[in-house]
């Protein structure tokens, strides 16, 4: 088997062994990439961050209940598009929910509920935040790959301070700061594209 075959087989294997149920470890696995992410969705969505955790719990309840039934179709319906319904939802439930746990009546209600984001911008913020997540923990993985500074003078550089102000920050010399900044960029990439290989589908569409 070649290695772009394994690839496929392993992109495959880790949505349809989590779809196996709560009890498989792939489903830990899964949580592992996807809790994290749906919980930036919803502070993106303007939840609380007080019900943050809560609403991730019941999306969370929701996805292990509908996971199995999820159909992979390949150039139709993405994995994240699927997420983005069951997210949007499941949000407007918990929202009439809070309406009738507050009584929240009249105009109060009409402003209510035109503070849900509709779904297809829901969805346009799930494509923008998951290409962040995958950049985020492409770095997490840097950081246990290179020592020292070399990941803090790439994050520092893409967040707008100048190389001088890098050296003096981290005490290196302007020399080291371009070397680093290349180094990590070059192996941001690959990791990147490794993850996108882990997490997203064979046809490229998570």
């Amino acid at each position: 088997m070649n290695s772009q075959s394994q690839n496929l087989l392993t992109r495959i294997s880790l949505l349809e062994l989590a779809q196996s149920g709560k009890d498989h470890p792939a489903w830990e696995e899964f949580l592992g990439y996807y809790e994290p992410f749906i919980s930036r969705i919803l502070k993106q969505t303007g939840v609380a961050r007080s019900d943050v955790e809560d609403v991730c719990q019941l999306v969370l309840m929701r996805l292990w209940k509908d996971l199995v039934n999820y159909q992979r179709k390949p150039h139709q319906a993405r994995f994240r598009t699927w997420l983005s319904y069951l997210i949007h939802s499941t949000l407007v439930d918990w929202h009439r929910q809070q309406q009738r746990d507050r009584l929240v009546v009249g105009s109060d209600a009409f402003l209510f509920e035109q503070a849900m984001i509709d779904q297809s911008e829901l969805e346009e913020k799930i494509e923008a935040e998951w290409k962040e997540h995958i950049v985020d923990l492409a770095l997490e993985r840097l950081r246990s790959i290179f020592s020292g500074n070399a990941v803090d003078v790439f994050v520092r550089s893409v967040e707008g301070e100048s190389v001088s102000e890098i050296s003096k920050q981290l005490n290196i010399s302007e020399e080291s700061v371009y070397v680093l900044k290349h180094r990590v960029k070059k192996r941001l990439v690959r990791a990147v594209c490794e993850l996108r290989r882990e997490l997203e589908l064979p046809d490229g569409t998570p």
